[in-house]
């Protein structure tokens, strides 16, 4: 390693359940140009620092104070020459010119969670983040020898989605969840396997040099052949429960990201693709059928199928991830119009709320609004559209919801409620032209309401908002109840 400097680094003493920091001086480079020039290396190396970068983490969180590192990112670790990897000390003065590269916005965009700085925080979820991120990184331009193996790939895929899910409650709160599910390498196995491939062309020159020297006596041949058979080893019944545990848990990885691409991600040609590679079993089957009808957005012309998949799916669901398989079937239900699909939507969404994050109840209330409006039941959909409301952060989707607020509360014949919303949302979100014009016709259409207080709302939303007269919507309302402007005064005739 010619380009080795000198860095400042944290040495952690571990203890009982107690962790100690200090710091120490060595010779090495940051693992990201270190993987510029060695993207070659050997898979035990690649395992060994993935699970050196989670339990130095982990003995960092335990310090006194339960500190978070805050810089985790292929910049602050430092391989040395003997391939070891330490944390670098992000206090030390020697080490400025690391961390104003660690600054830089690209590096924080990547390996820092959305919104979150620099700066101490009362949760590991950055520190964690950025492992996620480090780890997907060190992943991606590492060349493994030998390659990882699908069921590897499949184990580290679960270990990324829940390090950098925002809002997802699969999450780890804490580096040891992460640690205890990352792969081991297994040396010895890799050494079996070089024996095994060396040892299948020998025997088959045996038997092709048998069977050349005895082609003629097939009984003879047959009799070799049954003794080769009968001298074969069975697998021990300790074998076979362990082939069948490794089964069994390939199985639930492949269905855990199979939830996770279908719930967290939105990405149905990935959830098809998990769910199908476990076709001995009946669920993972159904939905993998049911990822190819989201991944349509409709059930048109297969509306009896789609209901016929998902009533024996709701049949078939185990207590184990009840929540996942709700939320899935409400997602496949909302493609159906029709009333048993919206009241299985109200069934499973209630019965999933009791278990649901923040993130997965504001989609089952949207999902419950929706179906009570096309079971009719205004008064329950404008309930779950005010909670939707409440929950919801982002301004353009507010706006939408206080629309669809307004128009039902309308449709209810209570007047008064939907101007009370509609001023509501305007104090709320004061660029909300939408609204305005809303507000304007409900005015407008109220004849108990005097025109001038009519004009007088109208000037003020266009001192506000100048621009809401080139809306085709006020042009048209300026036709329907006779407004008209001279200057800054506003007159309603109608």
């Amino acid at each position: 390693m010619n380009d080795a400097e000198g860095y400042d680094v944290l040495r952690l003493i571990e203890h009982n359940r107690n962790c100690y920091i200090s710091s120490d001086y060595v010779e090495g480079v940051p693992l990201i140009r270190w993987l510029k020039h060695h993207p070659d290396l050997s898979k035990e190396q690649l395992f060994l620092w993935i699970h050196e970068m989670a339990k130095q983490l982990e003995c960092i969180h335990k310090c006194r104070g339960k500190p978070c590192y805050r810089y985790v990112n292929p910049y602050s670790m430092i391989i040395t020459k003997d391939n070891r990897l330490y944390f670098l000390d992000v206090s030390a003065e020697a080490n400025e010119e690391l961390l104003s590269a660690m600054g830089k916005r690209n590096v924080r965009e990547y390996f820092l969670p959305p919104k979150e700085e620099y700066s101490q925080k009362d949760t590991f979820f950055p520190d964690i983040y950025g492992l996620g991120r480090t780890i997907q990184y060190l992943l991606s331009e590492s060349r493994p020898d030998p390659r990882l193996t699908k069921k590897e790939e499949i184990q580290f895929q679960n270990i990324l989605f829940r390090s950098i899910s925002i809002h997802s409650k699969r999450t780890y709160t804490g580096v040891s969840g992460l640690r205890k599910q990352l792969p081991v390498y297994h040396k010895s196995r890799r050494v079996f396997k070089k024996i095994r491939l060396l040892l299948i062309p020998a025997a088959f020159l045996v038997f092709l040099t048998v069977a050349f020297l005895y082609q003629e006596e097939t009984e003879e041949i047959s009799m070799a052949q049954q003794m080769i058979h009968e001298k074969k080893p069975e697998k021990s019944e300790e074998e076979r429960k362990q082939l069948s545990g490794e089964l069994k848990n390939m199985s639930l990885l492949r269905r855990e990201l199979g939830f996770l691409y279908f719930l967290d991600k939105k990405d149905y040609r990935k959830s098809h693709e998990y769910f199908a590679e476990d076709d001995k079993d009946k669920n993972s089957k159904a939905l993998s059928q049911l990822s190819e009808y989201m991944l349509m957005g409709h059930a048109a012309g297969k509306e009896a199928e789609l209901q016929t998949l998902l009533g024996e799916l709701e049949d078939c669901t185990p207590q184990v991830m009840r929540e996942e398989y709700g939320r899935c079937l409400v997602r496949g239900y909302m493609l159906l119009d029709s009333v048993e699909a919206a009241h299985a939507v109200l069934r499973l969404g209630d019965e999933c709320m009791e278990y649901a994050d923040e993130e997965a109840a504001g989609e089952l209330t949207a999902a419950m609004a929706v179906s009570y409006e096309r079971l009719g039941e205004t008064g329950n959909a404008i309930e779950k559209y005010s909670d939707m409301l409440a929950r919801e952060k982002e301004k353009s989707s507010k706006e939408k919801i206080y629309e669809k607020l307004i128009h039902l509360c309308l449709y209810n014949e209570e007047p008064d409620r939907a101007q009370s919303i509609c001023r509501q949302g305007i104090d709320e979100l004061k660029e909300a032209l939408s609204l305005r014009l809303l507000h304007i016709r409900m005015l407008c259409a109220d004849k108990t309401v005097k025109r001038r207080q009519c004009a007088r709302t109208i000037e003020a939303y266009i001192r506000e908002m100048p621009e809401i007269i080139e809306e085709e919507d006020f042009k048209t309302m300026s036709g329907e109840y006779g407004i008209t402007m001279k200057g800054e005064k506003v007159c309603v005739e109608r």
